[in-house]
């Protein structure tokens, strides 16, 4: 069971940010000709929590990219991640991505999704008391 609290208290320090990091851009160790890997200067401070990031990889339908600074620098920004939460990996929304069972996944990601989209989700309670 994932913690809801943790996850909306990090989600809500990016949105106040802007970005998943803090001090630098991530940037990358090219190995060979077609792998990259993201190179973490010791000044690189991730906002994004290792729990929020497990969580993204093992519920949401991302994959891990390496690692939590592979997926900082796969989605630095905040508009990255609402894209994320839009369109997924997988090519459909986080929340069409998520079994049925798996209710507190279900819980956490509509509440991601007000916290990154206010107004839609007030559109959709407005049509709902109509």
């Amino acid at each position: 069971m994932w913690s809801r609290r943790k996850i909306l208290n990090n989600l809500r320090r990016i949105i106040a940010k802007g970005n998943l990091y803090g001090n630098k851009q991530v940037e990358w160790l090219q190995v060979g000709d077609t792998l990259r890997l993201p190179a973490t200067p010791a000044d690189f401070k991730p906002i994004l929590s290792n729990y929020f990031y497990n969580f993204l990889h093992l519920s949401c339908g991302s994959i891990a990219h390496y690692s939590r600074s592979g997926w900082i620098a796969k989605y630095p920004t905040l508009e990255d991640l609402k894209k994320f939460f839009q369109k997924g990996e997988m090519g459909k929304p986080v929340s069409e991505h998520i079994q049925p069972w798996k209710t507190d996944v279900k819980r956490i990601v509509e509440d991601i999704e007000r916290e990154l989209y206010p107004f839609r989700s007030y559109l959709k309670q407005r049509q709902k008391t109509k």
